[in-house]
């Protein structure tokens, strides 16, 4: 065994990766290699995949690295590093290869100025935060992060609703046949969508709607809240099925969710136009149109808010800790 991992091109290496990932967490987080391939592919932060290979080219030990490169919400690049996933084979743990991934990852980031590591959380990430799962191998990840200096924060959650029973609101949507509408996005309102999200949702969630669109987003996939009296955009959600051209975190996990997989995220409303009911009713209009398109299981990803989804029968169904270290 090599005392230093090797850097691999994860897109050459795709198959293998999802092989590793899934002897490692599959039962829970079930990878497709079409799904690894979108992430890579969509995503231009600096990054590196670290790698411990056996002779035969089998991967037993893996890290994907990225220094963040977009703009947050202050119009700056943070100096954060992420830690997007890291996994080894059960059969070669207790090895410290895990402490030579995390080393090797740290030192490439603090070359290029990052101050902190995040663990999940990058764009197109997998995982939002160390998963809160039950398992020898999650209990290990949680201790081996502890151990290394990251601290843990809130919890996060993806949250989980049967449509196909029926559960759901029964009242009409706030906006229905009023002042605001709630319908898909048209392609030649790219310029004034992101316009909207610029002023409203600075950073993350308007860099993704633009990289969605130029990826090609369908257009039954962004909903829209609109002021009929002057034509403005309000509010957004975005939702998916299993056969969106670009796959969201809410179907990332799409072969647990039976045949008809849908999910929902990001949603957001106008700071001028909050407190109006008008993001619970683009919320109603999202899971009616995921129930018209035949959708049973809906997963709206990565939150806190369970009780405002919770209004509309959304549960639990997976829980994270978002993780952190200074460099």
């Amino acid at each position: 065994m090599k005392s230093a991992p090797v850097l691999i091109d994860p897109e050459a290496q795709a198959s293998g990766l999802t092989g590793l990932w899934n002897a490692v967490a599959g039962v829970e987080f079930p990878l497709d290699e079409r799904l690894l391939l979108q992430q890579l592919r969509l995503d231009t932060d600096p990054r590196r995949c670290f790698a411990f290979v056996e002779p035969d080219g089998g991967i037993i030990a893996a890290a994907l690295v990225k220094r963040a490169a977009r703009t947050g919400p202050s119009g700056e690049v943070p100096a954060t590093g992420y830690l997007s996933w890291l996994a080894v084979d059960a059969r070669h743990r207790r090895r410290g290869l895990a402490t030579l991934l995390l080393n090797e990852a740290k030192a490439w980031l603090s070359s290029l100025g990052a101050t902190s590591v995040r663990f999940g959380s990058d764009y197109y990430h997998l995982l939002p935060g160390r998963p809160v799962e039950q398992g020898a191998g999650y209990v290990a990840l949680g201790a081996f992060l502890d151990n290394r200096g990251f601290v843990g924060e809130a919890e996060e959650y993806d949250l989980v609703s049967n449509l196909a029973s029926g559960a759901g609101p029964a009242e009409a949507p706030v906006g229905a046949g009023g002042r605001f509408e709630y319908r898909q996005f048209r392609p030649e309102e790219r310029p004034a969508v992101i316009a909207f999200m610029q002023r409203n949702f600075p950073g993350r969630w308007t860099h993704e709607a633009a990289e969605a669109i130029a990826a090609g987003m369908r257009p039954a996939d962004l909903m829209l809240a609109i002021d009929t009296a002057n034509g403005d955009i309000v509010g957004f959600s975005r939702i998916y099925d299993g056969s969106s051209p670009v796959l969201g975190p809410g179907v990332y996990w799409r072969s647990l969710m039976g045949s008809n997989p849908g999910g929902l995220g990001p949603i957001g409303i106008d700071a001028s136009r909050r407190g109006a009911g008008l993001g619970y009713g683009l919320l109603v209009h999202c899971m009616r149109e995921l129930r018209a398109r035949g959708i049973d299981t809906m997963v709206i990803d990565w939150t806190d808010l369970i009780n405002f989804y919770g209004k509309t029968g959304f549960k639990v169904w997976k829980r994270y800790e978002p993780m952190s270290a200074p460099l």
